[in-house]
C-alpha cells in the first residue's frame, strides 16, 4: 500500500512524534527505554514500517499502556497493509489517550481503509471537537477521501478546500480535490489541481498520470502524452505506469518516444 493512496500522509502526527518521543512520562523512565521509543519514531519518520514496528512492539512489551506507543504501532501497521491488526493498536491508543484527537483520526483512516465507513465518521466527528490546527488538516484530508469513497464528490471536494485553505500545497489535497471535480465532470477544473500536483511532487507517478489523463481528455493529447510518458519513467513496473502504457498505446504509435 503506498502512503498516497492512503489519504494521508500523517506528516504532522510523525513530526510530533519523532520531536517529542513515545512516552508521556519522559522523566519518570530509565534511559533505555527513552531511547528505543525515540529510535522507533525515527524509523516511523523515516517510512520504514516494518523496522518501526518490532520498535514499537518492544516499547508496547515495557510500556503497554502509552499511548503514542499504541498509536505508532498501528501507524507502522497500517503503512503494511496490516490495517485489521492496526485498528486494534489504534483502540488501545484512544482508550489510554482518549483527549488526542489524532488518535481517533488515525483510527479513522484504518476503518475507511477496512470498509467500515460508518465507525470512520464517528471517529472523525469525536476528533473535531478536540483537533489542533494541524489535526485539522489531516481530519479534512481523511474526511475528504472517506467522501470520496461513498460517491460524495461535492462533500469531498468541500473538505479538501477546506485541507487546500490551511495548507495550500498539499499534495494528497490537491489530487484527491482534483479527482472529486473530475468526477462532477469538471476536467478542467481537476487538470489545474493535478498540475499543481505535480509541481509539488514532479516524481509522482500518480500525480502525472492523472494529469497526463486528464490533458488528453481535454484534447491536448501532445503535452498530455508527455505526462504519461513521464509516468511510465517513473514507475515502470507499477500500476501507475502500466495504465499509462494502455494510455499510450490507445493513442497510438506516435504516442511513444521509442
Amino acid at each position: 500500500m503506498r502512503p498516497a493512496r492512503a489519504g494521508a500522509v500523517l506528516l504532522a502526527a510523525l513530526a510530533v512524534l519523532s520531536a517529542g518521543g513515545c512516552s508521556s512520562q519522559n522523566t519518570k523512565k530509565p534511559a533505555e527505554e527513552l531511547l528505543n521509543e525515540r529510535m522507533a519514531s525515527v524509523l516511523l519518520h523515516d517510512g520504514r514500517w516494518l523496522d518501526a514496528e518490532r520498535a514499537y512492539r518492544d516499547c508496547a512489551k515495557t510500556d503497554p499502556k502509552n499511548p503514542n506507543v499504541n498509536d505508532g504501532l498501528g501507524v507502522a501497521l497500517f503503512y503494511q497493509g496490516k490495517v485489521k491488526e492496526s485498528i486494534e493498536w489504534f483502540d488501545k491508543a484512544v482508550k489510554y489517550g482518549p483527549e488526542m484527537a489524532l488518535y481517533r483520526i488515525h483510527r479513522g483512516m484504518a476503518r475507511t481503509q477496512a470498509g467500515d465507513y460508518k465507525a470512520a465518521e464517528e471517529d472523525f466527528q469525536a476528533a473535531s471537537a478536540s483537533a489542533t490546527p494541524d489535526d485539522q488538516l489531516d481530519l479534512s484530508l481523511q474526511r475528504g477521501r472517506l467522501k470520496q469513497l461513498e460517491g460524495d464528490s461535492r462533500g469531498s471536494e468541500a473538505y479538501y478546500n477546506d485541507a487546500l485553505s490551511r495548507d495550500p500545497r498539499n499534495f494528497t489535497g490537491l489530487l484527491g480535490r482534483g479527482i472529486s471535480r473530475e468526477s462532477q465532470g469538471h476536467m478542467d477544473l481537476a487538470a489545474q489541481d493535478y498540475l499543481e500536483a505535480v509541481k509539488v511532487q514532479p516524481k509522482n507517478p500518480d500525480g502525472n498520470l492523472r494529469l497526463g489523463l486528464a490533458l488528453v481528455a481535454l484534447d491536448r493529447q501532445n503535452l498530455g502524452r508527455r505526462y504519461l510518458e513521464r509516468t511510465v519513467e517513473l514507475d515502470p513496473s507499477g500500476d501507475a505506469g502500466s495504465r499509462a502504457r494502455v494510455a499510450l498505446d490507445s493513442l497510438g504509435p506516435e504516442a511513444r518516444k521509442k
